[in-house]
């Protein structure tokens, strides 16, 4: 059926490719990752191998910027996350 494929998310994504981390334990664990997708209210993470997480960790990019995110799907190697309000 033509048009049930539609993106119904309140942010439009755009594609990207970049270098990120995940990190959490107050920057004590640090995981590598690339960023495919992003939006202003989240981002879709690929980690190289399972990676174990908390539902809450910070996304560093490699411009040292800083996103507290929230797991919201998690499958296989791939993350959804939501971004949180910061000091959250």
């Amino acid at each position: 059926m033509a048009g049930s494929g539609l993106d119904k998310r309140r942010h439009p994504r755009r594609k990207m490719l970049k270098g990120a981390k995940a990190v959490f334990n107050e920057g004590t664990s640090l995981y590598d990752c690339q960023v495919r997708d992003w939006s202003e209210s989240g981002a879709r993470l690929v980690f190289p191998e399972m990676t174990p997480l908390p539902k809450h960790f910070t996304l560093r990019l490699l411009d040292q910027s800083e996103y507290p995110c929230e797991v919201v799907r998690a499958d296989g190697l791939v993350l959804g996350v939501r971004f949180l309000p910061r000091g959250t």
